[in-house]
């Protein structure tokens, strides 16, 4: 997800406020956010942010809206343009780091305890959302078995599983250890070729190289 990405799926005041919430939960976290801090980053009074949104986690369901709306777009786009397992994978490597490298905050909302405490159908919108992405990474895997160019006794569910823990561990080093010097991306991309090289068959490891 680029930049303004929201702009394409939300309404402009909408758009606007999740980008700004997003800002802000970097940058004070959920327990700091504030309707009032959320109204002076897009530049409204508070009263004027109540007629776009009802509450804080009306606006963390937009955010969980728009990021399952934006897998299925990918999905789409990887289906349309013919992408193989590998590329298809490196697709969704580039999705997630782009995402959080233009809008960290996310990560700061969809890994929150607090947030979902007492908020079940929240917490359940999360889980399938994570599902959703789960099952499409695993579905490239169990693809790239069958096509022959990924080991054969690999485990899709497992590995779809630590494709998302590179993400999370990789954004953790980026955030915690680099203090975000340099591109997210230039941090996570070898360790995400450490884990395609675990994936790919030796002989189509030679022929990639």
């Amino acid at each position: 997800m680029a930049k303004k990405a929201f702009a394409s799926i939300l309404e402009p005041r909408k758009a606007d406020i999740v980008s700004a919430v997003l800002r802000l939960v970097d940058r004070v976290g959920i327990t700091g956010l504030t309707t009032k801090l959320i109204a002076k980053e897009v530049g409204f009074t508070e009263g004027a942010l109540y007629k776009h949104v009802r509450s804080k986690n009306d606006i963390f369901r937009l955010i969980l809206d728009s990021s399952g709306l934006s897998i299925e777009a990918l999905s789409q786009d990887i289906s349309k343009r013919g992408l193989g397992p590998e590329q298809s994978l490196r697709a969704w490597f580039d999705f997630a780091v782009s995402f959080l490298e233009d809008y960290p905050g996310v990560y700061r909302i969809l890994f929150s305890d607090g947030l979902y405490t007492g908020e079940k159908a929240m917490f359940k919108q999360f889980k399938d959302c994570m599902f959703d992405l789960l099952s499409r990474i695993q579905s490239v895997i169990e693809r790239g078995i069958a096509e022959k160019v990924l080991w054969p006794d690999l485990n899709p569910a497992s590995n779809a599983v630590m494709f998302l823990g590179v993400i999370h561990t990789t954004f953790t080093f980026w955030t915690v250890f680099e203090n975000r010097v340099r591109s997210y991306k230039k941090t996570a991309q070898p360790y995400f070729e450490e884990y395609l090289r675990s994936l790919r068959i030796p002989s189509r490891e030679a022929a990639h190289g």
